[in-house]
């Protein structure tokens, strides 16, 4: 779904003027320190061994607005793309590869040559040496072959042609099934990225400064339809053990933005959810013998309007060209007295234009800033 999304705004802009449109290629490469989260990673594993390092190749493909085009100078430096990679950790987690997309732009020129910027990547990442409870069940942190993959960049790149660049600069990672299958404690990984990027059709070798030019302001109203699925987990004395079963998610989002500026919109939704995992309960008998983990029939279902949250949620969004990313910091209005639903919730999410008033929607819910919720695969409009 999101490579066809992409496949369909690279089509779309094709079609105006794609002769002065700049391309590039960029191999990359990024040595990294993983972050020890989880007792699996310290060393609670067949090989006693503490897992510190990987790597990873990328093999990139981009393309930009022609230079000194309305979207150019409003964006600077702005880029697109697909990209490829390969993984490299230690045995026990195997070597997965990923395919994803990305966007990057420029924060600050420092010089005619040389600028501050950032990029973002998001794909999926398969071939993990994941969890198995019979011949891997050390293995927390990943719990799946297919997990997402979520990338955040910043480096300088220096101009070193017309045609290439060179690129140096820190990343950070995060791998994660977002409750789709447990355990979910997830992997993150800290690097330092180097790259060459190689342009074709690009006509300057220096950065050049150009006034933007004003940007209306106005009301958008965007109304989201998400639905996705989830496992659940309870703790015990001796650990956390998944619920059975796998559990429908869905809800709607009805978000009001007020347009600052070419980048910023700011306004507030109303979310509505439907959680088939939420407030369920397990009997206490089988609790505490620690047997309710093999049969569905200790697990105890409330009402279904026990499961349905409503909520209000401040939001923010960074617009650019094709992606949109959303944050919202929430509080549900009903059923927050106890149970799943109480207290804060937050959603992350990737809108990718796909029409003029339509949108593929990708997020992501925490709740109380750590916990982690569910997935929201999804359809927009702008109304």
């Amino acid at each position: 779904m999101v490579v066809a999304a992409m496949a369909w705004a690279v089509a779309a802009t094709a079609a105006s003027d794609d002769s002065a449109r700049v391309h590039r290629l960029e191999a990359e490469v990024v040595p990294g320190i993983i972050l020890h989260t989880n007792a699996f990673l310290k060393g609670n594993n067949t090989e006693v061994r503490m897992m510190n390092r990987s790597f990873v190749a990328h093999l990139k493909y981009a393309f930009m607005p022609p230079e000194g085009s309305r979207e150019a100078i409003i964006y600077k430096g702005v880029y697109q793309g697909v990209g490829l990679s390969y993984h490299h950790f230690n045995p026990q987690l195997g070597n997965p590869v990923s395919a994803y997309l990305f966007q990057g732009a420029t924060i600050k020129n420092l010089s005619s040559r040389l600028s501050l910027n950032y990029e973002w990547n998001l794909g999926l990442t398969y071939g993990w040496k994941s969890y198995d409870e019979k011949n891997h069940p050390e293995n927390r942190v990943i719990g799946s072959k297919l997990t997402a993959y979520l990338d955040a960049d910043i480096y300088l790149r220096w101009m070193l042609s017309r045609q290439c660049d060179l690129n140096l600069g820190a990343t950070f990672t995060h791998y994660s099934n977002g409750n789709t299958s447990i355990p979910n404690a997830g992997l993150n990984v800290v690097g330092a990225r180097a790259s060459v990027a190689w342009y074709f059709n690009r006509q300057q070798s220096r950065q050049e400064e150009s006034v933007v030019p004003p940007s209306e302001r106005y009301w958008l109203w965007d109304l989201t339809l998400w639905g996705a699925w989830k496992r659940k987990g309870v703790e015990t004395a001796n650990g956390s053990y998944p619920i059975p079963g796998t559990y429908g998610v869905a809800g709607f989002h009805f978000n009001p933005l007020y347009h600052l500026n070419h980048w910023l919109n700011v306004g507030a939704s109303f979310d509505a959810s439907y959680d088939g995992s939420a407030n369920i309960e397990i009997d206490d008998i089988a609790l505490q013998e620690e047997k309710w983990h093999d049969s569905e029939h200790d697990v105890h279902q409330p009402a279904w309007y026990r499961k349905v949250g409503l909520g209000l949620s401040g939001r923010v969004e960074f617009v650019m060209p094709y992606f949109t990313i959303n944050f919202g910091v929430g509080h549900n209005l009903v059923n927050t007295g106890s149970g799943d639903l109480k207290g804060f919730y937050e959603i992350l999410a990737l809108k990718i234009a796909v029409m003029r008033q339509a949108y593929l929607h990708i997020g992501y819910s925490l709740y109380d800033f750590h916990y982690p919720n569910n997935l929201m695969l999804g359809l927009g409009l702008h109304l």
